[in-house]
């Protein structure tokens, strides 16, 4: 009886044991996610919440302090973020996520995290005339920005930068002629990340091999000034540009392209659609004023909905702009939706752009016309509190459609006090 009485126990305690064992399993993360990391560079990872618990963090192999974690637990999400500090040895440090529940912890997931060495990026070489200032643009993948060890008297860095995604772009001036290397640290660090050659002569203007032949767009109905791609800064075709230096074109055929000066900056715009060329000139000081380029012209007629694509950029505000621009109305009121829409894509006298009526029509649809309805004039009618989205279609008479669409949030009107 007793030797039963034992092996009934032990069946039970296997029993419970492999039970517990199997529910702890269920809350374990299923595997270790690893990640990649660059020295002195920072990343986020966050996920949906599965429990109600709060979260916590812990982290093991760390102590050299290969990286340094700063976790939050959001509502209905946890944010983990990781500072690379230095390159990791052969322990990886790792990272858990975890709830407790009843004196126990439950894994919700495993980060492993490997850091490399900081990156060797290679700069290009810079070639400036005396006296000049250019921007350039250096890959930078980093949390930190740079300093540079190079000859004063040669050139001068201006470590003022604008961050655009990965990248900044400086200012850099030649002061006299030379040349000097460029070593490139991290901010705060010894860690020479690449370097470049800087070079300050006196280089012949020329046109930038890209821009040897300009194409351009136009359409009759739309303004160059505020089209894309309809006019451009002759400067920003030049390379080697000198000091006190002013640049000017002649066009061959004003029919096509032609040229206009605003705030001692010439423009090449388009004209009409067709071939020609243009003469470019230099002149510094009482210099006589001597031609350095000649280059091709080609302007190609643009679709009437390349205009409304172009305005719609230029109005980055109201119910066209980016983002989760709306309208807002309450039950019964109403809306010209084609009034803005003419008067914001079709004719507007900033932007340059005119289409006689003749020209285009434009068709509309509410997304759900409890909420709001629209009739084929365009007047949209507020029904009752809700969201619709009032979508319109311009046909242009050369086949060309442009498509958008305005948000209409519909709210409840509250009683005068």
């Amino acid at each position: 009886m007793k030797v039963f009485l034992k092996t009934t126990v032990s069946i039970i305690l296997t029993l419970i044991i492999t039970a517990s064992a199997a529910i702890l399993t269920s809350f374990a993360a299923e595997k270790t996610t690893k990640k990649t990391l660059v020295q002195y560079t920072v990343k986020s990872f966050s996920d949906t919440k599965t429990s109600s618990k709060e979260y916590k963090c812990k982290v093991k192999n760390n102590s050299k302090n290969y990286i340094d974690i700063d976790f939050s637990d959001e509502g209905n999400n946890y944010r983990l973020s990781v500072t690379a500090k230095k390159k990791t040895s052969e322990k990886k440090p790792i990272v858990t996520i975890y709830y407790e529940k009843n004196g126990e912890m439950f894994t919700v997931k495993k980060y492993k995290i490997t850091v490399n060495a900081p990156e060797k990026i290679n700069f290009e070489n810079v070639k400036i005339n005396e006296k000049m200032t250019k921007s350039i643009t250096l890959k930078n993948p980093y949390t930190k920005t740079y300093t540079f060890k190079y000859k004063k008297k040669i050139a001068k860095i201006y470590k003022s930068y604008t961050k655009k995604g990965e990248k900044y772009t400086y200012k850099v001036k030649g002061l006299k002629k030379g040349a000097t290397t460029v070593k490139v640290y991290l901010k705060g660090t010894k860690k020479k990340i690449g370097s470049f050659n800087f070079t300050v002569g006196d280089y012949a203007t020329k046109v930038k091999k890209n821009y040897k032949t300009l194409n351009l767009n136009y359409n009759a109905h739309g303004s160059s000034n505020y089209m894309k791609g309809c006019s451009i800064n002759l400067d920003s075709i030049l390379k080697h540009k000198k000091h006190k230096a002013v640049y000017s074109a002649i066009v061959d055929n004003e029919k096509v392209a032609s040229t206009i000066i605003e705030d001692d900056t010439t423009y090449i715009y388009s004209t009409g659609k067709g071939e020609t060329t243009a003469e470019i000139f230099q002149k510094i000081g009482k210099e006589k004023k001597k031609q350095i380029a000649t280059i091709k012209i080609n302007v190609t007629k643009t679709k009437m909905s390349f205009v409304c694509e172009q305005n719609m950029l230029w109005f980055d505000g109201g119910i066209f702009g980016s983002g989760d621009m709306r309208e807002y109305l309450n039950p019964g009121d109403t809306l010209n939706l084609k009034k803005t829409i003419v008067n914001s894509l079709i004719d507007n006298i900033y932007t340059g752009s005119h289409f006689k009526k003749s020209l285009y029509s434009i068709s509309y649809k509410s997304s759900d016309t409890s909420v709001v309805t629209v009739n084929s004039d365009g007047k949209a009618t507020a029904k009752k509190v809700g969201l619709a989205e009032i979508k319109y279609t311009i046909t242009f008479s050369d086949k060309s459609v442009f498509k958008g669409n305005c948000p209409i949030e519909v709210w409840q009107r509250e009683n005068a006090a």
